[in-house]
């Protein structure tokens, strides 16, 4: 049973995670911050597994929120990021709601 239940989450977890898109390493060509809070940031090269809910001309973009102390964090790393040039790596939820289904919106990710 232990087995069973164990194979179960593993198959859950797998297919959760395929869902979600990654950047390995890309350069921040854009930021995009609406009046609204909601922002977006675009890469050099397009998210690798990303959302089904993304749509094409958001290829390269993952979304968050500034008005929540995480979008904060994500809007300040990005533009340090694009003022020095440094690469990327981000990983996303596998969701689009900031942006109502069209842009994978951003779970966590660091500069290189």
């Amino acid at each position: 049973m232990k087995r069973i239940i164990g194979a179960l989450s593993g198959l859950l977890l797998s297919s959760l995670a395929l869902g979600a898109g990654y950047i390995p390493s890309a350069v921040v060509t854009g930021v995009r911050v609406d009046r609204n809070g909601h922002a977006l940031v675009m890469f050099d090269r397009p998210v690798e597994g990303r959302a089904s809910c993304t749509i094409d001309y958001y290829a390269n973009a993952l979304a968050f929120n500034t008005n929540e102390a995480g979008g904060k964090a994500i809007l300040a790393l990005v533009l340090a990021a694009e003022a020095t040039g440094k690469p990327v790596r981000a990983y996303g939820t596998g969701t689009c709601t900031t942006y109502g289904h069209s842009v994978e919106d951003w779970e966590y990710g660091q500069t290189q």
